[in-house]
Formats: structure tokens, sequence, C-alpha cells
């Protein structure tokens, strides 16, 4: 790829700053730009120095950057996020950005910038890839066959299928990679509301109470909870500290009415009704039998 040693390209009319090193590949079309569906312009790896700073105008193409190493900050939109190994960010059309680099650990990062006039916004909104940044996706094995395409092919003409071939690959993969990351969430949503309702055996606490803590819906809370273990957060702690209050039936001298009150049962008659419909006999006779 063409190095770019100059730490000052003043050539980008795009770009206001530019601070580092750059190897890059440009693609110019042999045909009317109109006819050809997708088009790669550019790609290459970007070496920043501590400053590093870009801040972009709108442009007509998309961008696609990922970070190999190291640490950098992104704005978009009026949106700020901070850039890590593994991270990948997307740049659309008419999008306002600058972007920079951390100052002690300044980020290596691989890019494409390509043009789609029609399709490729559609498909983003059908896969539901609304987020500029994807965190913790490997795009390794995207760049490494977008590089082999230097000297292979010279005009966008030639490039156009298998770029688009390869595009659309990633597409897929980063929409895969959005629909695990929400499975994973999930089942850490799940995870939290278990040990929430884990610490409120002798506590008050309710669903909504739940839902404001982890900023879900109470209906996602009793949702989340039941896929993953098949039981509604209520019953489950239901189930708890009926399991607590029968060791305390047996091994304390509280009263049936002063564990009712410590479980935060409503009433006693509530306690032992709910006892006798989980374990078949009442709370006295259940002490009476174990006690025996």
């Amino acid at each position: 790829m063409k190095r770019y040693k100059n730490f000052n390209i003043i050539d980008k009319k795009d770009i206001s700053v530019f601070r580092g090193l750059e190897e890059e590949v440009t693609f110019t079309p042999r045909t009317e730009v109109e006819i050809i569906p997708l088009r790669i312009s550019k790609f290459g790896i970007t070496y920043p120095n501590k400053d590093y700073y870009i801040k972009r105008e709108p442009s007509p193409c998309f961008i696609i950057e990922y970070v190999v190493s190291g640490y950098g900050y992104l704005e978009i939109n009026n949106e700020k996020y901070k850039l890590e190994p593994g991270d990948a960010y997307f740049i659309h059309p008419g999008d306002f950005c600058s972007y920079y680099a951390d100052k002690d650990y300044p980020y290596k990062k691989y890019w494409v910038n390509f043009a789609c006039d029609f399709f490729f916004t559609e498909l983003l909104k059908a896969y539901d890839i609304n987020d500029r940044v994807i965190r913790k996706i490997d795009l390794s094995d995207f760049f490494e066959e977008l590089f082999k395409f230097e000297g292979i092919y010279i005009s966008n003409d030639d490039l156009c299928i298998p770029a688009s071939k390869l595009i659309l690959n990633v597409l897929m993969d980063i929409a895969l990679h959005k629909k695990n990351d929400i499975i994973n969430t999930n089942h850490k949503i799940a995870q939290n509301i278990r040990f929430i309702l884990n610490k409120s055996v002798t506590t008050k606490i309710s669903i909504d109470d739940i839902a404001k803590k982890l900023y879900r819906s109470k209906n996602d809370i009793i949702r989340q909870f039941k896929k993953k273990y098949n039981v509604t957060p209520y019953n489950y702690l239901i189930d708890l500290r009926i399991d607590r209050s029968k060791n305390m039936l047996v091994n304390t001298q509280k009263t049936i009415s002063e564990i009712s009150s410590y479980l935060c049962f409503s009433s006693e008659y509530h306690f032992s009704n709910t006892f006798k419909q989980k374990v078949g006999v009442s709370p006295s006779e259940f002490r009476k039998i174990n006690r025996e």
C-alpha cells in the first residue's frame, strides 16, 4: 500500500487535521460512477500519533473503521464514544464526525471508504444495525481479504462484484454479532435479577423496584427472567422465602407470625396459606413433624 509519511496531509479536502502515518490504496472508476452499484474508493491502515485528530464534513461515503490496537475517541452527531481494541464503527453519508487518538496509547486502525447509492442503507435498516459503534467484534479477516485486492484490481469496474460480496459478508457478520450480543445481554439481565432476588429474601422488593434498578420495563424483567429460569421472579422469590421458613420453623423458636413478618409476607394468613400450597402441610404441622 502507498505510504503517506507527511504529518500534514492537506490534499484531503474533507479532513481538517491529520497527524500520523497512513498506508492506503485508491480506486477510480473507468466508467460512469452512477452505473457501479457499490464503489470502494479507498482502504488502508492508519498509525496515528498522539496528536492525531480528524474532523470530517458530511461525505457521500460509508466508512467502516476497525481498531486493531490502542485507544481513541469518536464524536459522531453529538454522541461521544471511547474506542478500544476490537471495536468497529460506521460512519454514514451525511454524518458530522470527528475522531482522535488517546494521548498515551494512540490507536492503530484499518478502514475502508465505499459508496452505495441505494441498497446498503436499506439493508442496515432491515437488519436493525443502527449503532454507529460495534463493540468487541473481530473484523481482522474482513480487512485481510480486503487488502488482498491491492494489485489485483485497478478500477472500481473490476472491483465492484468482489467488493460487494465482501461488504455484504461483513454486514451479515455484524448482524449476527449484534444478535448474539443481545442474547448475552439478556442472559446477564436475568442473572442480575436473580442476584437481586437472592438478596431480598428478608426485605421488601417489587418487580417495579427491580425494573428501576436495571433500567428495564416491568414486562421485560418478567420475560427475561422466565425465559432463563422457567419461573417468574415473584414465584422464585416466594420459593426462596418458603425454603428459608422451613429452616426457621425447625431450628428457631420464632412464632409463625414472627417468621411471616421476617420474610416479608403481607400477613400470617398469607404466609400460612402459601406455605401449605407449596409444601402440602401448614407451618405448624411442618414444625411438629420435623421436630418430632
